[in-house]
Order: C-alpha cells, then structure tokens, then sequence
C-alpha cells in the first residue's frame, strides 16, 4: 500500500452532516445541545447519541476511536475546536460520497470505492482492496453506505497514521516486530 497524498475524503450522509457550510454559531449551538453534562466536552456516549440522530449508527469502540483522532488534547473527549474539525471532516467525507456515487445509488460500488480511494492518494493492490472492501459490507451487498464508507475511511486515515509511524523515511514498506504488529492493529479501527 503506498500511503496517501491526503488523508481526503470521504463523507458523510447528508442527514448526518445536515448542514455542510454550518456557522460557528450553529455548530457552537449544536455542540452545546450534545453536551449535556455541560463539561465542555464530548465523551463517546454523547458523540455516539449525536451520530445516531444523524443516521450514523456506530459501535461505542468506534465512536472512541472517532474521538481519539480528533481529540488534540489527549483527554479522551472532544471540545469544541475538536467538535468543529470532526464536522469539517464528516462534511468532506459526505461530499466526496456523493461525488463518487455515480450512479446516485445512495451506495458506493467497488468501482466508486476504488475511484474514491485512489482520488484520495490511495493506491492499494487488488486483493488489499477487496479485504477492505469485504470488511466495511457485511451484508455482502457489493455496495457500501454512507456509514460504512465513513467507517472505510476512518479506517484508512488511522491505518495510514499507524504505518507512517513506523515509516518515519516514508520508504512504503516497514518491518514489524510481533509486539509493534499488536500496537499498529491495536491503533486501528
């Protein structure tokens, strides 16, 4: 797998992400509506409750991982600025869907996911591509939703981080211990 140019993409449903071009205020005001133990910060049963009223139904351990990559203050909860860069980023995840939805589907085939992922820097050997594929549609419809091409992403924005650790020299190819190989499949989604 080559890494990434940008760690782009994707999107998110357009219930979920109902409003792409949110003022401060508005996101400041939705913030302020899922925070209801009034800490100042989104833990991950008030981040997975908001997610879930936008159609986003994701397991309690993704929606930890979610706030782990957004969260830059390492306290296990996102605040505001973190809350805004997670909504830019399901806005961009939700456009890049919807450009890829050719067909207007509402779901991505293998070929949209393919033409996504290599838009967004991704150049994955075929059976690599398949593995994922096959891990993010677990009803076997051939076709991924919205959530699952929001889980692909995420996904790959945390594998990609995980092996860029261990790349420092970004050569493409790392050599792993059994104990770095747990941490690396531990730090993904």
């Amino acid at each position: 797998m080559s890494a990434p140019a940008n760690n782009g993409g994707g999107s998110a449903s357009s219930a979920a992400v109902s409003a792409s071009s949110a003022s401060p205020e508005q996101l400041r005001a939705w913030f302020d509506a899922i925070d209801r133990n009034r800490h100042g910060a989104l833990g991950a049963v008030e981040l997975q409750n908001a997610l879930q009223l936008g159609g986003l139904n994701f397991s309690l351990a993704t929606v930890a991982h979610i706030i782990r990559i957004h969260d830059r203050s390492g306290r296990g909860a996102i605040a505001f600025g973190d809350f805004s860069r997670l909504h830019e980023f399901l806005t961009n995840v939700q456009h890049s869907f919807e450009y890829f939805d050719r067909d207007r589907s509402g779901s991505l085939s293998y070929d949209e996911i393919f033409a996504a992922l290599q838009h967004a820097g991704y150049t994955l050997e075929r059976q690599a591509l398949q593995a994922v594929f096959k891990r993010f549609d677990p009803s076997r419809s051939g076709a991924l939703g919205l959530a699952e091409f929001l889980a692909l992403t995420l996904f790959l924005r945390s594998a990609t981080a995980t092996f860029n650790a261990f790349d420092p020299q970004r050569t493409g190819v790392v050599r792993l211990s059994f104990s770095q190989f747990l941490y690396a499949a531990s730090h993904t989604v």
